[in-house]
């Protein structure tokens, strides 16, 4: 089993940063790649736009990675984006057919503010590679909700976006960790890399099991991480 993660730099405009997303996933070869929480949204529109307003803009998302995902053999974990109803939705992709999808059941005070709402179950898929599990960023934070997906999964997806410069810095993947060593599975987490001011910020992705770190991003900008196992 081949996965990559997509740790994106934030371009500032949706228009730019689905063209990089897109093009990365043209040209990967791997049985799963994964993009982070919100690629698409510039992270500066997180403070004025509402749910409405980052729907509208970006509606278009969807339809631009099933297509990119025609030309990709594996399996497009494709981050999230805001789904018509206002939810904030991972969809996975498989040769330009939509396979799954999760609505991120604890959404963030922020993204209730801006009309954000929860999703109501969990999604699990099962594959020639084992139990696929998604969550979403915060998700993480609820224990019930991990449980839920983790107890019935072998390896879990979590799309994360940090788009507040002001977040407390986080050393190592204590959560990703626990979450591992508790239920003996593997942790896929993908963050995305904000810029504020001219400097990046942001926490680094990474692939990690029960017996430690399989692969790690080496810094906090834009990387393709690759973990075979």
């Amino acid at each position: 089993m081949k996965i990559c993660l997509f740790q994106m730099l934030d371009r500032g405009s949706v228009e730019e940063n689905v063209r990089r997303a897109c093009e990365v996933i043209e040209n990967v070869k791997a049985d799963f790649i994964c993009l982070p929480e919100f690629f698409a949204i510039p992270g500066e529109f997180f403070s004025r736009y509402s749910a409405f307003e980052l729907y509208r803009i970006s509606s278009h998302v969807l339809d631009e990675l099933i297509e990119a995902s025609r030309n990709f053999d594996g399996y497009v974990v494709a981050g999230t984006v805001v789904e018509k109803g206002y939810y904030n939705t991972c969809y996975v992709l498989k040769c330009g057919e939509m396979v799954a999808k999760y609505r991120k059941i604890n959404p963030t005070k922020d993204e209730i503010r801006m009309g954000i709402k929860p999703g109501r179950s969990v999604t699990v898929i099962k594959t020639k590679f084992g139990r696929i599990g998604l969550l979403i960023c915060a998700d993480c934070l609820n224990w019930d909700t991990v449980k839920e997906v983790a107890s019935v999964s072998d390896v879990i997806f979590l799309p994360i976006s940090l788009s507040d410069p002001n977040h407390p810095p986080i050393k190592g993947h204590p959560i990703s960790k626990k979450i591992a060593d508790t239920f003996d599975i593997v942790v896929a987490k993908v963050s995305r890399i904000g810029v504020w001011r001219g400097k990046k910020f942001g926490t680094k992705s990474v692939v990690l099991s029960k017996e430690g770190i399989i692969a790690e991003a080496e810094k906090i900008d834009e990387e393709l991480i690759f973990a075979d196992f």
